[in-house]
């Protein structure tokens, strides 16, 4: 999968850096009145994909087959990280009061953090297809 060690590791430190904005406060309507939305309300939106990018970077396939769909697979969870972030924009609290998706309201009440912790979710899937293939030995 990957071509060496430092590859990995690598990826794995980047994947760990873009989660660090789950952590950051990402909508509200007012502060003083409804407190900071801290973190990713939808963490088990995503709690599976970093399960499964976890499993597909440690494991060594034996199988052919398997060794050129592993890549596939993490792609497709790299992919979904993004989306997640994006229903979480349309629907953070309008499913739970109105019962509608308006993407209006999750543009408003966005703070910044959310816009940066939503990019940084796009850093690993441009990494990842240049360090599977990057050849350096680890030190």
């Amino acid at each position: 999968m990957f071509t060496s060690e430092w590859g990995r590791k690598t990826f794995i430190k980047i994947m760990l850096f873009s989660w660090l904005g789950i952590l950051l406060p990402w909508f509200s309507f007012g502060p003083q009145e409804t407190g900071y939305w801290w973190g990713f309300y939808g963490f088990q939106y995503v709690m599976i994909q970093m399960f499964l990018l976890g499993l597909f970077c440690n494991l060594v396939p034996e199988k052919e087959n398997i060794k050129r769909s592993f890549p596939v697979f993490i792609e497709i969870c790299l992919f979904t990280f993004p989306l997640a972030y994006i229903w979480q924009l349309m629907t953070w609290h309008t499913l739970c009061i109105t019962g509608e998706i308006s993407l209006s309201i999750g543009l408003r009440t966005a703070y910044p953090q959310f816009w940066i912790a939503f990019f940084l979710t796009f850093i690993p899937i441009f990494a990842y297809p240049a360090l599977r293939r990057w050849k350096k030995e680890y030190q």
